[in-house]
């Protein structure tokens, strides 16, 4: 993996509050630490795991973690330019990588099969990275707040998701 993913990745630990453990009533995700959620870690581990497993999640299994399941997921590394690769990974980890593909595909006028394949780059080229990036943000925006609009238990969480979609915003 290249070292641009992995400084992403390392930035979205950051986002994600690393390396606080949370257990919030209304988290649909349940326990969770670094963006690593209870069922995340059992998938990965391929058995059933403990809180206090995920509590003690390292670092460096976290990343590993997120680069595998949400960075590589989807052909999100063909996404050249950094910014909206950037923003397209950090989508992945909060709504997963098939949404944040999705999202993208939405914008982009395209397929919506959830794959980042070639359709899917060219019209990136064909648009502009920076046009699309900012039409990104406003299509993941409306997607969280459709999703709290059907889930008003989430509306918790909603200024935080706002705000880190908007964070993307040049």
């Amino acid at each position: 993996m290249d070292a641009s993913i992995d400084s992403i990745l390392e930035d979205v630990l950051k986002r994600e509050g690393w390396p606080t453990y949370t257990v919030h009533p209304n988290d649909k995700g349940g326990p969770t630490k670094g963006g690593i959620t209870l069922r995340t870690l059992e998938s990965w581990r391929q058995r059933r795991c403990t809180r206090a497993e995920l509590k003690r999640l390292t670092e460096e299994e976290a990343l590993a973690i997120l680069r595998r399941r949400y960075a590589e997921a989807s052909g999100i590394p063909h996404i050249l330019d950094m910014h909206l690769r950037t923003q397209v990974i950090d989508s992945a980890v909060l709504s997963g990588p098939l949404l944040a593909s999705k999202d993208l595909q939405r914008v982009l006028g395209v397929t919506v099969d959830g794959i980042i394949g070639p359709q899917t780059l060219a019209a990136i080229t064909r648009d502009g990275a920076a046009v699309v990036a900012q039409r990104m943000v406003v299509e993941r925006s409306l997607r969280l707040a459709r999703h709290v609009q059907q889930h008003p238990d989430q509306l918790v969480f909603l200024v935080g998701w706002l705000s880190r979609s908007l964070s993307f915003l040049r």
